[in-house]
Formats: C-alpha cells, sequence, structure tokens
C-alpha cells in the first residue's frame, strides 16, 4: 500500500510540477475525443437515420378486382406466417381512395376526372429485414387468380441497399482513420512531457530503481490525464449532441431523428476507454526509450 501510495503520489505531483505540459496533453486529448464522440454520435444518427430509409422499402400486392374474400383471407395468412415478414396489411379499394384524396387534397383538380373508384385493393408487406425484399418478392406466386401484379422498386431497393452499405463502410474507416491520428498526437503530447523530465529519469536509472517502479508514476500520470480530457470531451459532445438532435425534431420534423439513436452509455464508456487507454499507451511509448540508460 506505501509503494501504491507513493506511485499516486509522485505521478500527482508531477502533474503540478509540469503544469504547461500537462495542460497540453489536456487539450490534446479533449479535442481528439471530443472529435471521436462527434464521430460516434454521427455515426449511431445516421445508422437510425439509415434504418428508418430501409424500413420504408415494402412490397406491395394489387389485387384483382372481385376476388373471393376467403382467397383474400387465406393469402393474407399465408404471407403473414413468412419469417421474413413483420406485417401483412390489407388495403380495400376505398382505403386506397381515401389516401389518394389525402395525397392531393390542394390538388383536388387531379381527382376532378376520376368516374368511380379505379384502384385496386392490395396488401403492403412490411418486412424484418428489408434486405430480404427480393426473396419474398419472389416467393409470391403470381398465377394467383386474385393477384394482378407485385411491385417492390427493385432498382431503387438495389441503389439505397448499396447505398447504405457504403456509407457504413465509409463511416467505420474514418473511426478507424480517426483513432490511429489521436493516438499519434497524444503520443507524441505525451512523450515531449517525459522528456521535459529526461535527467529525473535517468537518474531514477542509476541508482537502482527497476523499470516498472519508473513506470508506474508515469503510467498514472498518462491515464489520469487520458481520463480528465476523455471525461470532459464526452460530456461535451454529448450535450452538444442533445443540443442539435432537438433542433433536428423541431426545425426538421421530416427527418423523425430516434429518441435513443444515440446510446449515452455505451458512448460514454466507449469514449472514457479510449482517453484512459490512449494516456496509458502514450506513457508506455513515451517513456521506453528513456529507460535503456
Amino acid at each position: 500500500m506505501g509503494r501504491i501510495s507513493f506511485f499516486f503520489k509522485e505521478a500527482l505531483g508531477s502533474l503540478r510540477r509540469n503544469f504547461f505540459m500537462t495542460i497540453a496533453a489536456l487539450v490534446t486529448v479533449f479535442l481528439s475525443i471530443v472529435v471521436l464522440g462527434g464521430v460516434l454520435v454521427f455515426v449511431y444518427t445516421s445508422d437510425a437515420l439509415l434504418k428508418q430509409v430501409e424500413e420504408k422499402v415494402e412490397i406491395t400486392v394489387y389485387l384483382k378486382d372481385g376476388g373471393e374474400p376467403a382467397d383474400v383471407t387465406a393469402m393474407q395468412g399465408e404471407i403473414q406466417g413468412w419469417v421474413e415478414v413483420e406485417s401483412v396489411t390489407y388495403i380495400t379499394k376505398e382505403q386506397a381512395l381515401e389516401r389518394m384524396r389525402e395525397w392531393f387534397k390542394d390538388n383536388p383538380e387531379v381527382l376532378e376526372g376520376l368516374s368511380g373508384n379505379p384502384l385496386p385493393a392490395s396488401f403492403e408487406i412490411a418486412l424484418k429485414d428489408p434486405q430480404a425484399v427480393a426473396a419474398v418478392a419472389g416467393r409470391i406466386d403470381l398465377e394467383n387468380p386474385i393477384v394482378d401484379d407485385v411491385r417492390w422498386g427493385e432498382e431503387i431497393a438495389d441503389k439505397l441497399f448499396a447505398f447504405t452499405s457504403q456509407a457504413r463502410n465509409f463511416m467505420l474507416i474514418f473511426i478507424v482513420l480517426l483513432g490511429i491520428v489521436a493516438i499519434l498526437l497524444i503520443s507524441n503530447t505525451i512523450r515531449l512531457s517525459i522528456f521535459a523530465r529526461k535527467r529525473e529519469v535517468e537518474i531514477m536509472k542509476l541508482v537502482g530503481a527497476t523499470n516498472w517502479f519508473i513506470r508506474w508514476p508515469f503510467l498514472i500520470e498518462g491515464v489520469t490525464v487520458g481520463f480528465i480530457g476523455a471525461a470532459a470531451a464526452t460530456v461535451v459532445a454529448l450535450v452538444l449532441n442533445n443540443y442539435l438532435a432537438g433542433w433536428l425534431r423541431q426545425n426538421i420534423p421530416f427527418l423523425d431523428l430516434p429518441l435513443d439513436a444515440v446510446p449515452y452509455v455505451m458512448v460514454t464508456v466507449v469514449l472514457l476507454a479510449v482517453g484512459v487507454g490512449i494516456g496509458a499507451v502514450g506513457s508506455a511509448i513515451g517513456l521506453r526509450r528513456f529507460l535503456k540508460v
């Protein structure tokens, strides 16, 4: 316990003695983690929005007029039983016409020329996994006497899935590159701090101190700097996210941003862990060359 107390005392004392280098390291950690936090928030928010867009991909089965209600019910039950299907909604001819009236309520002249109800009844099929849309659409029997047509926007869906896949890959690559840059910046800053105390390390080494005896105070110092910088950056990143999310919901309501798009607990844990890890690794890397006396 005495040795542990000595290590912490030395680390905290060093932070005070090397005030300006400590501030430089803290600012570097803070800025790097703020950027990383911003990217994580952007990734989670974008992924939630991409999922919402994907979920809008659905299959519409248009039905022929005059089909027997029993046949319609049987087909709806069959499709609902498929494991890929989330729900099957039956839209009557009257409901379809009412929808059209709602869509064109600001342009009623569009509907003036309609005689009767030319719209067909239909099934709207929502999927558990939108990526399965082609497979599910292919299983619908076009030879069924009550089926008129099946539509699911094949070209649009393929382009949408290709775009969302590329967007997720880009965001993952960006996070990895940002992490590498952050490690290099913080490691160099901490290395400069240790270089300023090279003489202190050399004296401790010459009087017989072991490598780990010398290393522990520096590791505690790096972890402390990393944790404080990451904690401040996490607060800033999450507060800004909360503000921007509220602004977006208020001013751009059609985005329909989910309230739980960003898992605050996970983001906090990740950012703190990254800050602590970078502080420890930076200290270890920076100190290694000075232990070779």
